[in-house]
């Protein structure tokens, strides 16, 4: 389960998904690009699907979460290198 709620644009989605305790995934559903890309780059979790479904993964791709969500990416092949820093994985199907 996770909490579905309503905001009046980005820049409050953003903010209310930030200050939650929890970063393993978020999702956006929108048609425009540049909304999307800045979603990617400002929420801070794990993962971000963009008009995916939020289970969408591709297994060699990074995978965790960061805050109470976990303990950061640990899987995927090369995450094993790169244990100690804030990985983002996103999906746009344009």
């Amino acid at each position: 389960l996770a909490p579905i709620i309503t905001v009046k644009d980005l820049d409050e989605a953003i903010t209310a998904a930030n200050e939650t305790t929890f970063g393993l995934s978020s999702g956006i559903v929108t048609r425009s690009l540049d909304s999307a890309l800045r979603a990617v780059k400002e929420l801070r979790c794990g993962t971000v699907n963009i008009n995916e479904i939020p289970g969408y993964r591709v297994e060699s791709s990074p995978f965790g979460g960061i805050k109470d969500s976990g303990l950061g990416i640990k899987e995927g092949v090369v995450e094993a290198f790169k244990h100690f820093t804030h990985v983002k994985t996103f999906s746009v199907p344009w």
